[in-house]
């Protein structure tokens, strides 16, 4: 193998994978390095900003042992940063307080108050974001409203792409779906929403400069350079969300492709060439990576947590089975329930075991088995939480096309892209073909493919695309007679939530 390559890093809040590829989209190497989540409190989830950069440091070091020319071989490294987190700042860039990140949900309050002055309607318009306390903007309102003093000497407000961009290059910038995840920017336009600004009481000038996700912003740092091992002419590329890399690193970036990514949670992102609005606002909208691009999305149900949960909770003798090595416990558990028919003979599950973000956003949702009879077995149970992951993918779907947007095909990624039954099952209930990417790396790809094109080693993103991305040779489509059948099976599964929505939200179901 030979350079020049290109590096890829996926700085996530469970840990960060960076991988080394070469300018023909060849996987050369990868490293990861984990990094703990606190939980000081119910609903607060913190991380410590320079944890992230140790990992980039380190795994950085690991991968350019994997290049025989030497460092100056590398040509550009860009990320793919989690989004919805705050990192408030001094004027150097210094963290004043651990990042609250994605999951943390103590800013119910600041929401609530921001509601009194714009309405979800009116926010969602100007934002295409959801009035929502997982939105970043309203950490930084809890910080300002609870830590005054912090805040005082607060100057810079960034999502945790901004601060490795900082730290990597020098430069307070961010791309436009990181700064969408702020719930600051106005997706049409690009830019920075005045009326949200205003509500919120932020100063325009403690946000980063607006960038695309492939531009170039300069050369590594001399300390980063030093602490990885790269060459000092290294280019860094500004880089974008996980969620938008992982569906470039998918190959999903034309019009009307969907990704759909399958961890613990489902988030679901389709591909649209305008911005676009959903009346009913279960997806948000987003830029892409692509600057060129824009997402419609939902952040993700439950999904892949829910069949863990079964697994863990109800399934000692799979466990058992796998512990023996005598099989995996989840292809114990599917392959029985391939064999019930399509739609669990009646049985529906409802996948809200932390609330709901289909077919509403709903808080106060929770799971529910419906339909129980002597006659349903365990694989009964197995199938109808597959198929209640695959109603609520659908219920996105059908947003998304309310928009205008028609959707044409299904890319799953992530740990539940494995099970084969999973992918026909969504296959019949959305009626949409299904294939799957070789690797399993694609937010590390998808930042890669923005460092290639930033650095000028692919021209377009289409065209790294074309190099970085294949696909298993198996894909699914829909079978019309069982799409047929799982269409009777979707509309209960609706009437099921919606009758059980009255007692959801008198809030007497607690976690």
């Amino acid at each position: 193998m030979t350079g020049p390559y290109v590096i890829g890093c996926d700085v996530g809040s469970q840990g960060t994978n960076t991988a080394l590829f070469a300018a023909d989209g060849t996987l050369v190497a990868s490293a990861y390095q984990g990094y703990e989540v606190a939980f000081p409190e119910p609903g607060w989830a913190e991380q410590d900003p320079q944890a992230w950069i140790e990992a980039l440091h380190a795994t950085v070091a690991r991968v350019l042992q994997s290049v025989p020319e030497g460092p100056t071989a590398v040509k550009g490294i860009s990320f793919g940063s989690q989004l919805d987190g705050m990192v408030v700042c001094d004027s150097n860039g210094n963290p004043l307080r651990p990042a609250m990140i994605w999951m943390d949900r103590r800013a119910e309050t600041e929401a609530a108050a921001l509601a009194r002055d714009l309405t979800p309607e009116d926010f969602y318009g100007h934002v295409g974001a959801n009035l929502d306390s997982s939105h970043a903007v309203f950490k930084a309102l809890w910080v300002r409203n609870r830590e005054p003093e912090l805040f005082g000497r607060a100057a810079k407000l960034m999502p945790p792409g901004s601060y490795v961009l900082l730290h990597a290059a020098g430069v307070f910038a961010v791309d436009y779906s990181n700064a969408s995840s702020l719930a600051l920017l106005d997706p049409r336009s690009r830019k920075w929403s005045q009326a949200v600004l205003s509500a919120a009481g932020i100063d325009p000038r403690m946000l980063p400069e607006l960038a695309p996700g492939t531009q170039a912003v300069g050369t590594v740092t001399s300390s980063f350079a030093e602490a990885t091992g790269l060459s000092p002419s290294t280019t860094v590329v500004v880089g974008c969300g996980d969620e938008m890399a992982a569906t470039l690193g998918a190959g999903v970036f034309a019009p009307g492709e969907v990704c759909d990514v399958v961890g613990t949670a489902e988030p679901v992102c389709a591909v649209s060439d305008i911005p676009r609005a959903d009346p009913t606002m279960l997806v948000e909208c987003h830029p892409h990576g692509d600057p060129d691009c824009w997402l419609l999305e939902n952040p993700g149900f439950v999904s892949g947590g829910n069949l863990r949960w079964w697994r863990d909770q109800f399934c000692p003798l799979e466990r058992s089975a796998e512990s023996r090595g005598e099989g995996d416990a989840y292809d114990l558990l599917t392959g029985p329930a391939a064999e019930v028919p399509p739609g669990a003979e009646g049985l529906i599950f409802l996948p809200c075991m932390q609330g709901a973000m289909a077919p509403e956003w709903n808080g106060a949702a929770r799971g529910v088995f419906y339909g129980l009879t002597l006659a349903h077995t365990k694989a009964h149970m197995t199938r109808a939480l597959l198929e209640g992951s695959a109603f609520a993918l659908r219920d996105i779907l059908e947003a998304m096309r309310k928009t205008g947007l028609e959707v044409r095909r299904l890319t799953i990624v992530g740990g539940g892209a494995k099970g084969a039954l999973w992918r026909q099952i969504k296959a019949d209930v959305t009626g949409l073909p299904i294939r799957v990417p070789v690797s399993v790396e694609t937010t590390a790809t998808g930042a890669a493919i923005l460092a290639a094109v930033g650095a000028g080693v692919r021209a377009t993103v289409s065209d790294a695309v074309e190099s970085f991305v294949a696909y298993r040779p198996q894909q699914h489509s829909s079978d019309p007679e069982r799409h047929q059948l799982y269409d009777e099976a979707y509309s209960r599964y609706r009437d099921v939530y919606f009758a059980l929505k009255p007692i959801f939200d008198k809030g007497g179901l607690k976690a």
